[in-house]
């Protein structure tokens, strides 16, 4: 029943319960806290019972927020009450030091409780035991006063001495965590710290955390640094320490005195390292003041003083105490003893100073040991002092002085080829004489004591090099200073030669020397004939390796080529000591310029008839003609087309013959392989390469001339149309490219034969059957793939039909349709006809207008595992057609209908058409699922009366 009140009712299949009720019991999480089975047995039968009480159990959000606590009872147990549902964290929070496990446990609340009402329990298993190392405190300046070393390393031990626990202090003090009620041994140290003991090792934890007494003390810490002079460590520099608030320290020597200062606390001595060292300086701020002197001087040391803030570790002082110390002088000589300015003075391996133009030099900042010094100067040599102590109160270093020096110049040749040497002779008798080879550019250098002495220039290997002389032959120098200017030249000829020309030679003719190692000034030398004299003459030519060159230029020729050919028109000589004579040069001939762009036979007919075969290459190149005139140049069966058959060459006339191909000849032919009377000449069209028609021959040899970079398609074709079987040709076409640069290889060869004819049936005897040729796999002459319909045609009145023609190179198959018939191949190209029959299916549903007619699915089964599942559209009919003659069975399906009849068994014939009839009747309603209804009264219809056939449960 229905109420009138509508505004908002909801209407479900479901009946929707609240979720809680006041009967509800609440959910909480709850377990125990207790000691571990370890800690338990550890507690003596006196000691009390353990009380859980201060222990706090808290409820966290899985971000950290805590929304309700508890404190335990004293036997441990806790119940924390939880009001919503939804995922948290369970912590224990019990007293400062104790330990443990777990920290935390994630709990789930919902409908089962928390975490299905488990118990949540948690375990302590150990206290912590604490204590600290002191350190040593020198007064009101230590800042930590209570604190100690850290990274002392302190560790726990059983009474066996086993180790239990061992942990690292921090600022002095240490704890051990999770530690089990008992007797234990502790131990404390620090490799380079005095750990002093006072009082028991042994200590005792009860059942809570413990405190270890005050037994482990530092008794001071280090103070260390170092001292340099120049970055070389200093012994002996002595260190005094002082504080304003410590009054005394463990100093194993005697604190001495600084100088003015009064008593130090101590005092310490640099060692050979130049390191220094306090022990043993307790927490505090000491001043540091160096102090060096040595037997005639006293030295600045810097920093004068340092702060020094010692906190319970060693102090190390990074910053190094530098000794400054005194200045010495010292002078650079010649061998007469005259001082030699700008020399650099090296000090131990470093340049310490120049000299002045005196040669007097300074050293700064020098401290009382022994160095090495020596003076270094381009193009001098100074003796060395080794091992020279240096002392604070000597008037000056000894004099260095120059022990050599060098010799050096250059000995010029004009070639690469030729190297020179230099002998050093006539020295004084402890100088024996020297030989050195040129460098590259033909300079030397000597290294020699003073005195005097004989310079010598000769070929470096005088065997292979016997023209190889030098200007002057020696010189004498006295070496008392660098000498850097010797200088010797090689020696110089002449060279002198003729040119016979067929005529008279001219000033076009020149003859040019060339130096071929190329390194002379004179590079290259060059002189023209004259009209009178056809002599050259060329002087002062140094000894050497020489080309001479003879060309006729013609003003024409930008290039500057020569325009005769010669016998030869280059000689190579070698010029020696002596002048070079009798070079001839003899002109044969006339040079023509070809360039052409193929390779080509020809032959060429002189003026005077004479015939001169060639064979011109491609590119550019020079025809020697020994008479001059015009003459005609004839090509020889070329496939190249230059244009012309001939053409005019004229020896008077510079400008190079251009031969460029402008077409190339194409060939082919055309076999017919069959016995049967065919055309001797086949029909041949030429297509460009746009597919165009550009021209057509008869024939089966072919032939035609292209250009380059054209592309052609060749197609023979059997022209013939007298209704007989047609040739087909394998290619079927060919594609050329011309894209050889030269003579183009023959077009591979056509092959006709007659083409491949399908003759078939079909039974009984029907017309306009349709017959379908597919490939069997790809072609190679036809662009038939696999599966790709070759050719179409019809039955004649007579059943019977003929398909080609079809290239061999592949098989076919045949098929044949025809609407409303089942046509069955009986053989190759044989196939029987069979009409086939259909049926109509029409539906028919309930009286109510309002519904459309849905749609069915119709299941069509028969013989031989035929079957069809098909879906009717709106309207109520449905055809299944193409049927073979037989016996089916139908059934219709539609969820929430029953059908009359349910199915039917039918019978078709070949050919025949039948109607079967169904009707639909409604038996079941899907749930509507939820309804809404809005404000005002429901309407009568259909759409009620569908609602009120709906079996409800409503609420509220």
């Amino acid at each position: 029943m229905i109420s009138a009140c509508y505004y908002f009712l909801v209407v479900t299949l479901l009946l929707y319960v609240s979720p809680l009720s006041a009967s509800d019991s609440i959910q909480g999480c709850g377990g125990f806290v207790e000691a571990s089975s370890t800690l338990l047995k550890s507690r003596k039968p006196s000691d009390a019972k353990f009380d859980y009480s201060h222990i706090t159990v808290e409820l966290r959000t899985l971000d950290g927020l805590v929304k309700d606590r508890t404190q335990c009872a004293p036997n441990g147990y806790y119940f924390i009450p939880v009001y919503d549902k939804g995922s948290f964290l369970i912590k224990i929070k019990g007293p400062e030091g104790w330990s443990c496990t777990p920290e935390q446990v994630p709990v789930v609340v919902d409908h089962t409780g928390c975490n299905a009402n488990e118990d949540i329990n948690f375990r302590f298993t150990g206290f912590t035991l604490s204590g600290r190392v002191v350190g040593a405190v020198g007064g009101d300046s230590c800042s930590h006063k209570n604190g100690g070393p850290s990274n002392v390393n302190v560790e726990l031990l059983s009474p066996s001495g086993d180790v239990v626990s061992s942990v690292s202090t921090s600022s002095g003090s240490y704890s051990f965590k999770n530690i089990i009620p008992g007797n234990y041994k502790i131990r404390a140290s620090r490799s380079d710290l005095n750990i002093e003991i006072k009082g028991s090792e042994e200590v005792e934890l009860g059942f809570d955390n413990g405190v270890v007494d005050d037994i482990f003390f530092a008794s001071g810490y280090d103070i260390r640094g170092s001292v340099v002079a120049q970055g070389n460590p200093i012994v002996g520099v002595h260190f005094y320490l002082y504080s304003d608030h410590v009054l005394e320290v463990d100093c194993p020597h005697d604190s001495g005195n600084a100088p003015g200062l009064g008593k130090a606390l101590c005092h310490a001595v640099s060692d050979a390292d130049g390191m220094f060292t306090f022990k043993s300086i307790p927490c505090g701020i000491y001043k540091l003041l160096p102090f060096y002197k040595g037997e005639n001087t006293v030295f600045d040391v810097s920093p004068s003083s340092m702060l020094v803030s010692v906190q319970h570790d060693h102090a190390i002082i990074p910053q190094k105490f530098q000794v400054t110390g005194f200045s010495v002088g010292g002078r650079v000589v010649d061998s007469n003893g005259i001082g030699v300015d700008g020399a650099k003075i090296i000090v131990d391996g470093h340049e310490r100073s120049i000299t002045d133009e005196e040669g007097y030099y300074k050293l700064d900042q020098v401290t009382s040991k022994r160095y090495s010094i020596e003076a270094k100067k381009e193009h001098h040599k100074f003796e060395r002092l080794n091992d020279f102590l240096v002392l604070p109160n000597m008037a000056s270093v000894v004099d260095i002085k120059a022990i050599s020096y060098d010799i050096c110049g250059v000995a010029q040749t004009v070639s690469s080829d030729h190297k020179a040497k230099v002998a050093l002779t006539h020295g004084p008798e402890n100088v024996k004489p020297q030989v050195k080879h040129t460098d590259e550019s033909g300079n030397f250098c000597f290294e020699v004591p003073p005195g005097e002495y004989r310079i010598s220039a000769l070929a470096a290997t005088p065997e292979s090099a016997p023209e190889l002389l030098f200007s002057p032959a020696y010189i004498d120098v006295i070496v008392n200073k660098p000498l850097l200017s010797i200088k010797f030249n090689q020696a110089q000829v002449n060279v002198r030669g003729s040119v016979v020309c067929k005529d008279k030679c001219g000033s076009s003719v020149s003859v040019m020397l060339v130096r071929l190692d190329g390194k002379s000034k004179e590079e290259r030398r060059k002189i023209n004939l004259t009209d009178q004299s056809s002599e050259f003459f060329f002087s002062n030519v140094l000894p050497g390796k020489y080309r001479v060159e003879v060309k006729n230029y013609s003003p024409l020729i930008k290039s500057g080529e020569d325009i005769w050919c010669w016998e030869q028109s280059l000689v190579n000589v070698d010029v020696g000591a002596e002048d070079v004579e009798g070079i001839a040069f003899i002109q044969k001939g006339y040079w023509v310029r070809m360039i052409s762009s193929h390779d080509v036979d020809a032959y060429l007919i002189q003026a005077d008839s004479s015939r001169v075969n060639l064979k011109i290459k491609k590119g550019s190149q020079h025809i020697c003609v020994e008479s001059p005139g015009v003459h005609e140049l004839h090509f020889v069966d070329s496939c190249i087309s230059f244009g012309s058959t001939t053409l005019k060459v004229d020896t008077s006339n510079p400008s190079p013959v251009n031969l460029k191909g402008e077409k190339y000849l194409l060939k082919g032919r055309i076999n017919v392989e069959s016995n049967e009377n065919l055309p001797e000449s086949i029909p041949l069209d030429i297509l460009g390469s746009e597919g165009t028609v550009i021209d057509v021959t008869v024939a089966q040899l072919y032939s035609v001339w292209a250009n380059f970079g054209e592309k052609l398609i060749f197609i023979p074709q059997d022209s013939r149309n007298d209704g007989g079987k047609k040739i087909l040709f394998y290619p079927r076409q060919q594609h050329v490219s011309v894209v050889k640069d030269g003579c183009q290889v023959p077009i591979a060869p056509f092959s006709g034969r007659l083409g491949l004819y399908i003759e078939g049936s079909v039974s009984p005897p029907l017309s306009h059957v349709h017959i379908r040729v597919l490939a069997e796999k790809d072609s190679q002459n036809s662009p038939l793939k696999q599966g790709d319909v070759a050719l179409e045609t019809t039955t004649g009145t007579d059943g019977l039909f003929l398909a080609g023609p079809l290239y061999d190179d592949i098989g076919y198959t045949v098929e044949a349709s025809k609407p409303g018939y089942y046509v069955k191949q009986v053989g190759p190209y044989s196939f029987s006809c069979q009409k086939l029959g259909q049926i109509l299916v029409r539906l028919y549903f309930g009286e109510d207008s309002y519904e459309p007619s849905p749609s069915v699915l119709l299941s069509l089964s028969g013989e031989d595992g035929y079957r069809n599942n098909s879906v009717t559209g709106v309207g109520g009919t449905f055809v299944f057609d193409n049927l073979f003659p037989g016996s089916f069975y139908l059934r219709p399906l539609l969820k929430e209908y029953a059908f009359s009849p349910p199915a039917e068994a039918i019978d078709l014939g070949s050919g025949e058409s039948k109607e079967v009839a169904f009707r639909a009747t409604r038996i079941a309603f899907s749930a509507l699922g939820k309804v809404t209804l809005l404000s005002g009264q429901p309407k009568e219809g259909a759409f009620m009366k569908k609602l009120s056939q709906i079996p409800l449960e409503v609420t509220g």
